[in-house]
């Protein structure tokens, strides 16, 4: 779901980091990940928090707002830090932390 949430975007992305950053604004994403399950052990409840850093050369306003319409297009709440420099990447960076909850079974 991560992956075709961040394609919709039209932003380039890359799971944790890009070895060789693009010029231009890019994201990596982070996805920290807790189970639970019932007492029958064959259905599964994972819960996906998930990170997304959008790094930009200047302040882009169409890449943040690309983020946010595929987030309120799938109907996921999420939460915004503001935009702030990182003097050693050179870059502006946005973040945005959210959860998707899936349940899967097995058959």
């Amino acid at each position: 779901m991560i992956k075709e949430l961040l394609q919709s975007t039209g932003i380039a992305f890359r799971h944790v980091r890009f070895l060789k950053p693009p010029q231009g604004t890019y994201a990596v994403w982070l996805d920290n990940m807790e189970t639970d399950g019932g007492d029958n052990q064959k259905s599964g409840i994972f819960e996906h928090n998930y990170t997304v850093e959008i790094y930009e050369p200047t302040p882009d306003d169409s890449a943040e707002q690309a983020m946010e319409t595929a987030l309120d297009a799938a109907g996921i709440q999420y939460m915004k830090q503001d935009r702030y420099w990182l003097q050693d990447e050179q870059r502006y960076q946005t973040v945005y932390d959210f959860i998707i909850t899936n349940k899967e079974r097995e058959s």
